[in-house]
């Protein structure tokens, strides 16, 4: 298995990057004989932490950003996502200065 990583790279722009290499690898399945996936963690989960902010009247809400941003990233696994369905807060940087992957 290969994965992607989204090192520090928006919610939205990994999600379109991953389903990127995907529609490549399934226009020439023999170009790619692993299986290619993702593991993320902050372009996962930045907005739905940021949306639920500790705060329980939040949690409903970020439940839906969460399954919305999952649901993406699964399309994109896929090669099926269509971009443009983000909300702002997947297109805020995740980069950090300085960060060490």
């Amino acid at each position: 298995m290969l994965l992607f990583l989204s090192g520090g790279q928006t919610e939205e722009e990994a999600t379109i990057n991953l389903d990127a290499i995907n529609r490549l690898v399934n226009k020439n399945p023999k170009s790619c004989p692993w299986n290619l996936s993702f593991s993320y963690g902050r372009a996962l989960q930045a907005t739905c932490i940021s949306t639920w902010a500790g705060k329980e009247e939040n949690v409903e809400k970020a439940r839906e950003v969460l399954l919305h941003r999952a649901k993406s990233n699964s399309e994109a696994q896929l090669g099926k996502y269509q971009a443009g369905e983000a909300n702002i807060g997947s297109k805020v940087s995740l980069f950090e200065k300085d960060y060490i992957y």
